[in-house]
């Protein structure tokens, strides 16, 4: 578990795949730049994704919770984890759109990475962002991720080749600005 003032992530727990999870992931504004978004989600699709990731320590995931209320606003994952180079992708994803806006991302985001460098003793965390998804870059640069390059048509969104973002942070940038 990792805490913060306004946010605990914790590991996801069965009674998480709700029908309000089933939503997010079937709403277009949600997952506009989820890999998702692609196929229609059900119940049975997300409980087997659940099943088959719950323990597996190169892609640990955990549910965005509120401290104040305990309810679960999106899902954070670090992973696939390159243990022989010691680097990590970070992804992430706030469905509450009530929560939208308000920093959940950048807290988030801050915690893994703090988590990942200190506990995993990871050196390297990077994240792909499609180009246009500026929250995310934002909350991904307000943590100290860089711009590294532009794969350019690298993805699809919304029946259009689009360009990709990616963020770095290496161990030794986070140290200096600690």
């Amino acid at each position: 578990m990792l805490n913060s003032k306004r946010l605990v992530l914790r590991a996801l727990h069965p009674s998480d795949l709700s029908t309000q999870y089933l939503s997010w992931l079937n709403d277009g504004d949600v997952s506009r730049y989820l890999e998702t978004r692609f196929l229609p989600q059900t119940m049975e699709a997300l409980q087997s994704y659940w099943q088959n990731h719950r323990d597996d320590p190169a892609n640990p995931w955990f549910a965005i919770c509120l401290v104040e209320d305990g309810r679960h606003i999106g899902n954070i994952k670090l992973g696939p984890i390159q243990w022989l180079h010691r680097r990590a992708d970070l992804s992430l994803f706030i469905g509450d759109k009530s929560c939208w806006g308000l920093g959940y991302a950048s807290e988030a985001i801050g915690l893994v990475r703090d988590w990942a460098f200190r506990e995993l003793d990871l050196q390297k965390l990077n994240a792909g962002i499609y180009a246009g998804n500026i929250g995310s870059r934002r909350a991904f640069e307000k943590n100290g991720f860089e711009l590294e390059g532009t794969l350019r048509q690298e993805a699809v969104s919304d029946g259009s080749r689009v360009d990709v973002w990616r963020m770095g942070l290496p161990r030794s940038s986070w140290l200096s600005a600690s």
